[in-house]
């Protein structure tokens, strides 16, 4: 794999910096269309993510000898063939520890990322067309090992709004969720099936802390408070370093905390509406990746 990244690296003379940060959020977005579509089953995402001419194959590496195997070429077709078959079958997921993209450099007209998720990993190669840029090769290798996360000592934070609180009384500045809200907080655990967290936190109000609450239980963990008007992200950073931390709170404030954390002024205020955002950060010593993904 190291000599498919020197062989990227000798093709690609350029630098992801020199790229408007639009063609780094839209790769992002074909990536997460890509993961989710066998996730869920979904061939309109894979629609919107391969091109046609998709040239995909990959090793598998056998439990018994230990060594790597020639994965067979998936077409196009096929692909939409095998998404469509794990809907029918119910096989779906919604995952969200085995999942992570990463841009990795970026020219005029072509690009290369990297994909983490179930199967393991995959080196993509991108084209732009029409300003939409789309999977044109992918070489994979499988299946999913923790060390693929594990760079170095990764910390992975998953920021959430609260669930929808109750807007009954307008004076109310400490409002309980509705119970719309609580089913929300409730599926919060479906999400968070393949996760085991570390840490937990949350503003100190009731819409927040009942969001957090079914998790924490779950995981057998304290809720921390935490006050985003006073929060040292330094000492935050440090203490959470190699946790797996749940962090619930606001439609500014949890957009807002996401910028600190990964450096970049990249998301913005929630709408009041929405409550189904959820950002995914992974950070290790030499990188920081983040994802966001809508929930319903």
């Amino acid at each position: 794999m190291k000599s498919l990244l020197i062989t990227l690296s000798f093709f690609f003379s350029f630098f992801l910096c020199a790229q408007e940060r639009s063609d780094k959020e839209l790769i992002e977005a074909t990536l997460n269309n890509y993961i989710d579509g066998f996730y869920q089953g979904d061939t309109t995402k894979l629609k919107a993510a391969l091109k046609p001419r998709l040239y995909k194959f990959g090793y598998l590496k056998d439990k018994e000898t230990g060594k790597y195997k020639y994965y067979q070429h998936l077409s196009y077709d096929n692909a939409l063939k095998l998404a469509q078959s794990i809907k029918d079958n119910g096989r779906t997921r919604t995952e969200t520890k085995m999942r992570s993209v990463k841009v990795l450099e970026i020219s005029n007209h072509i690009a290369s990322a990297k994909v983490t998720a179930a199967w393991g990993i995959d080196y993509v190669l991108l084209s732009k067309d029409d300003d939409k840029w789309m999977i044109e090769e992918v070489i994979w290798e499988g299946p999913y090992q923790d060390k693929y996360q594990e760079e170095q000592k990764v910390t992975t934070y998953y920021l959430i709004r609260h669930a929808e609180k109750d807007q009954s009384d307008k004076q109310n500045r400490n409002p309980h969720l509705t119970d719309i809200g609580q089913k929300r907080a409730e599926n919060w655990l479906n999400v968070f099936e393949n996760v085991e967290f570390d840490m937990i936190y949350s503003t100190n109000y009731h819409r927040t802390i009942e969001t957090a609450l079914p998790t924490a239980k779950a995981n057998d963990l304290e809720i921390i408070y935490y006050d985003p008007r006073n929060m040292d992200i330094d000492t935050f950073m440090k203490k959470t370093k190699g946790k797996t931390v749940l962090i619930v709170g606001h439609s500014n404030t949890t957009p807002t905390l996401a910028n600190k954390i990964i450096e970049e002024d990249k998301y913005s205020q929630i709408d009041e509406s929405n409550n189904s955002n959820l950002y995914i950060i992974n950070k290790n010593d030499s990188s920081i990746t983040s994802t966001l993904l809508k929930i319903n």
